[in-house]
């Protein structure tokens, strides 16, 4: 009893000692928040949409995506095909019941960083002795680091890399309970890896350079895609469309489909995106909103980055289990998992070898 109230009282302690976040909610309202209050906003079961803009205080402004060119139909279906054809559900199962067994995958968690290093490790092992491909740990200022795998495209290829994003962290009732986070977003990551194991044993190489993005910290405020994001930008890496694949494979009530976000995304790349889900997936598309700072795709959009996120199901019918020890396999469906597959294997493909 007197260690669990010196825990307490030490972690209270920290909280305080803890500088304070800028929290940014929407695009016209932000606040500065203690420690303690923006833990509430993660901690409390419930769905909180924020941005923690602390490292990258940009002024408050009205967000519109630059309006973009691209395809108005598929150019690479014979390719397409034959890549979608090799998504291997039994790998999937194998993959998402390692990452799923983390006790939690919260950033500043030892089993966050491990579960990082899992997810290296398995890029590494599928990369093999190509020197095509780079993986990559992106440090933080936090323990977790996020990952990123690429795939160079031609030498002569235009400028513009396509990239895949999830995220590797997951969130309970607090930093140290326990949080599978089956769905949110081991689905997504475990979406990712299998696009990059099919595009990789193929032994293809695209016009583009795309990217497969694993990052840490989504849950507390988007802090892994946002250093990503603003590191690419201050580079002037210039990127031509980015997909979040946040929670895959939870399906939700009739009527089954995907849904791409419409707010805070672009409208042009959604419009390519809907196209490839009538061309390529054996369920339709229903358009749905998440509101502001949903997932890692609202980092890139902010820094004017094509950016979109298709998710398992309308916000209303989406996994009410989150955020909980209950967000686990066994409400799950790796077939709807797969349709997502599909799709980020038509988005890296067919955009990875767009021409303008």
């Amino acid at each position: 009893m007197l260690w669990a109230v010196l825990v307490a009282a030490l972690c209270a302690l920290a909280c305080a000692a803890a500088p304070p976040r800028l929290i940014e909610f929407n695009t016209t309202s932000r606040a500065w928040l203690s420690a303690n209050q923006v833990d509430e906003l993660i901690f409390t079961g419930k769905r909180h949409n924020f941005m923690d803009v602390t490292n990258a205080p940009t002024p408050l402004r009205n967000l519109a995506s630059t309006a973009r060119a691209f395809p108005d139909q598929p150019t690479q279906k014979e390719l397409v095909d034959d890549l979608i054809a090799k998504i291997e559900i039994p790998s999937m199962q194998r993959n998402l019941v390692t990452l799923s067994s983390f006790f939690t995958r919260y950033y500043t968690s030892a089993t966050g960083l491990q579960a990082a290093q899992w997810v290296y490790s398995e890029l590494v092992s599928i990369k093999g002795a190509r020197d095509d491909i780079t993986v990559e740990y992106f440090e933080h200022t936090w323990r977790q680091p996020s990952v990123i795998a690429r795939i160079e495209g031609a030498h002569d290829g235009p400028a513009g890399i396509v990239i895949l994003g999830s995220h590797i962290d997951s969130v309970g009732a607090s930093g140290s309970s326990q949080a599978p986070g089956a769905d949110d977003d081991g689905s997504g990551t475990i979406c990712n890896l299998e696009a990059f194991r099919v595009i990789v044993e193929a032994n293809i190489v695209l016009q583009r350079p795309i990217e497969f993005h694993f990052y840490a910290a989504e849950e507390a405020g988007l802090l892994g895609s946002q250093a990503i994001a603003n590191d690419y930008s201050s580079k002037g890496k210039a990127v031509l469309g980015m997909m979040q694949l946040d929670m895959t494979m939870y399906p939700g009530t009739a009527p089954v489909g995907i849904s791409p976000m419409t707010d805070f995304t672009s409208d042009d790349l959604n419009a390519f995106m809907r196209i490839l889900i009538d061309t390529y997936c054996a369920i339709p598309w229903i358009d749905s909103k998440c509101g502001y700072g949903c997932s890692d795709h609202a980092s890139w959009y902010r820094t004017d980055v094509a950016s979109v996120h298709p998710s398992e199901a309308t916000m209303q019918k989406s996994n009410p289990y989150i955020h909980s020890a209950r967000d686990v396999i066994d409400i799950l469906s790796f077939e709807h998992g797969a349709e997502f597959v599909k799709l980020s294997i038509a988005h890296l493909v067919e955009l990875g070898n767009y021409v303008e």
